[in-house]
């Protein structure tokens, strides 16, 4: 977590680089003695560290230079542990220290030009500069350059006052390496003390891009006061990918109406990944901010004891970067441009999509209404209507395949818009975890309370790219329901009314029989009668605007019911009827058109009832031929009717007795 912020709290490199801290005024010029002037190399330069180290050691306290004759006289450390624990004391204070051990270990290997450049920049930062002046002209005429040993011998002439030649050093460690942090600090240091600012600033932002140090960055707060002074950190040149790095899937946006389901479930999946890793990370923060807390009240408490006792302490509850890490947290780019920039474009965003909304709706209805328009001149409600069927049947294509080409026109144009919103608002939110992550947990004054800094911009990072979930509403195929009907029904029978009406009642010899097709009343004989097998029966058809008289004779009839025990089970009255019947008829329609003929007919009925509320209903399907006076010998047969027709409200309430 916060690896980069990690690395920032590493040495800054293997070899010493002198990092003056202040100029506040010129350093007294040093003049330099003849063998100060000299570029020492070999064996000279072994001779001119043993009798710098000699001096060295000779001004050290007793108990000091005891420890250091100890160590050297140690017959088990190695030239380069020697080395190693010269830079280690040298780095945590003890100067002089160091400076003897890493210059033992240079006379010892005194080619190595390496360490040697290292030996020059303990003397310089321990305020040795003239001491160190020999031994980095002899680096320099070996290596005129190299960057590290150009930055040397540059803040070794800043060290005895000579700020012009200081430059003319440093300039070329630029030309060199430009990010050089050290030599832009300096340079910086140099550049304010002759009253050039700009210059400064300028220096100054190199050295803390590279290496935050401390002087380059009072300058930057003396001079500059814009809030965008590290706008480099906050624009960083490789913004890691956090979608692969998280592994989170971007759901897809919809561009054709055949992509519904399938953008529902992606977006599905997008939310509940982003609320189970905010969850996750709640209870991560929950956790973290008692561990830290508790770390916390017992520094402060370790704090108070120590005071209370008498104690001087230079009292820190933070961590060295906490002032680093403040100045730089509080970019104007990324806690309020990048924030009112996401707004802006949200609002944008919304105000394009709803443009696009109001205008598919207004195209929407258009084509609602031209077709209305042309559908009105055709009719499709019965006999004689089939080429009105078939008319409107092209017109309700024309007019889905209308409908289904403006979503997909609306569906691409709102996919380009929330492209290009989400493009941005992923990249802002990258830039604000990136930046935050980073500088915010180095705010931490633990590590505890480091990482909860850390993960809740991590929450915030996902709250963020949560907006790509406020994308226009998905569209559904254009008649898709009609389609799929279409290739079970005629365009006829899927555009008639449908019947409200569907009832059977059977009252002893009376039985009626009402749909919006017809109405019969049939009365039957007495059973165990000689009229047992005759019926009388008044039709009359609702849609042919014809009535009829018949009077019929049952050949044979069949019923076949369920058994008792599974009837009992299924509290049902469930049977199927076959009934073979001849009959004479009588017709006339409201034309004054009379008829009259015979027929024999075959009716298969199929009927279920609820035995405890008497609700149900039945099924029939008829075959029957005949001649009558009008149309000659005829032939008809019907499908299965009855409970596929819908009805309004549930059957009488009756119990059925065929």
């Amino acid at each position: 977590m916060a690896e980069e912020a990690k690395k920032i709290m590493k040495p800054l490199g293997k070899t010493v680089l002198s990092i003056p801290k202040k100029i506040s005024k010129p350093f007294p010029k040093i003049v330099l003695t003849a063998i100060q002037r000299k570029a020492l190399k070999g064996e000279d330069l072994k001779k001119y560290i043993i009798s710098l180290n000699a001096l060295i050691l000779n001004s050290m306290d007793s108990s000091t230079k005891k420890l250091v004759q100890e160590i050297l006289a140690d017959a088990d450390l190695d030239n380069k542990s020697l080395f190693e624990l010269g830079m280690y004391s040298y780095l945590n204070g003890a100067l002089q220290e160091g400076s003897i051990l890493v210059g033992t270990s240079l006379t010892r290997d005194i080619s190595n030009d390496f360490n040697a450049n290292s030996y020059a920049g303990i003397l310089i930062n321990a305020n040795w500069s003239a001491q160190a002046m020999p031994i980095c002209r002899g680096l320099l005429s070996s290596y005129p350059e190299n960057d590290l040993v150009l930055n040397n011998i540059g803040q070794a002439f800043i060290g005895i006052g000579e700020q012009d030649s200081a430059m003319v050093y440093l300039r070329k460690c630029l030309k060199q390496n430009p990010s050089h942090p050290q030599a832009n600090n300096t340079a910086a240091l140099i550049s304010k003390e002759k009253g050039q600012k700009e210059k400064a600033v300028e220096y100054a932002k190199k050295a803390v891009e590279n290496g935050l140090i401390d002087g380059s960055m009072d300058i930057i707060e003396e001079f500059d006061k814009s809030g965008t002074a590290y706008d480099f950190f906050a624009k960083p040149k490789d913004l890691p990918d956090y979608f692969n790095i998280f592994k989170i899937k971007k759901p897809m946006h919809q561009k054709r109406v055949e992509d519904e389901q399938l953008v529902k479930a992606e977006r599905a999946a997008f939310k509940s990944e982003i609320d189970r890793m905010r969850g996750e990370l709640s209870e991560i923060i929950r956790k973290e901010q008692e561990l830290g807390t508790k770390q916390l009240n017992e520094r402060i408490q370790d704090l108070q004891k120590r005071l209370f006792a008498g104690e001087k302490l230079d009292v820190n509850l933070g961590n060295p970067w906490f002032k680093k890490a403040g100045r730089i947290f509080s970019n104007k780019y990324i806690q309020v441009d990048v924030l009112k920039a996401m707004m802006r474009e949200e609002e944008q965003y919304t105000a394009k999509i709803a443009e696009l909304e109001n205008e598919y709706d207004r195209n929407e209805s258009k084509i609602y209404k031209d077709f209305a328009e042309k559908k009105a001149q055709y009719v499709c409600n019965g006999e004689g209507t089939s080429s009105g069927c078939i008319n409107l049947e092209r017109l309700a294509a024309e007019e889905c395949k209308a409908i289904k080409e403006l979503r997909n026109r609306f569906l691409v144009n709102c996919a380009t818009v929330a492209e290009s919103y989400d493009d941005k608002q992923i990249h802002w939110a990258a830039e604000r975890f990136f930046f935050q992550s980073k500088w915010g947990y180095l705010l931490g004054p633990n590590e505890h309370l480091a990482n909860v800094n850390y993960y809740k911009y991590a929450d915030e990072y996902l709250k963020n790219i949560s907006k790509i979930m406020t994308n226009y509403k998905p569209k559904a195929p254009a008649c898709e329901n009609l389609e799929a009907e279409l290739k079970k029904f005629t365009f006829a029978e899927i555009t008639a009314p449908k019947c409200p009406i569907n009832e059977t009642i059977n009252l002893g010899l009376i039985a009626l029989k009402s749909n919006c097709k017809e109405t019969s009343i049939t009365l039957s004989g007495k059973k165990n009668s000689s009229l047992e097998k005759y019926k009388i029966q008044f039709k009359q058809n609702h849609q042919k605007a014809q009535n009829s008289l018949a009077i019929i004779y049952v050949v044979r009839k069949d019923e076949v019911k369920l058994s008792e025990p599974i009837k009992k089970f299924m509290k049902a009255d469930v049977g199927v009827k076959v009934e073979l019947t001849v009959q004479g008829f009588l017709s006339w329609s409201k034309d004054n058109v009379w008829d009259a003929g015979a027929k024999g007919m075959a009716t298969t009925s199929i009927w279920a009832f609820d035995t405890l509320s008497g609700h149900g209903g039945n099924m029939e399907a008829t075959a029957e031929i005949g001649y009558s006076y009008q149309a000659g010998l005829n032939g008809d047969a019907k499908l299965l009717n009855g409970f596929l027709a819908p009805t309004a409200a549930s059957l009488p309430e009756f119990n059925y007795k065929p």
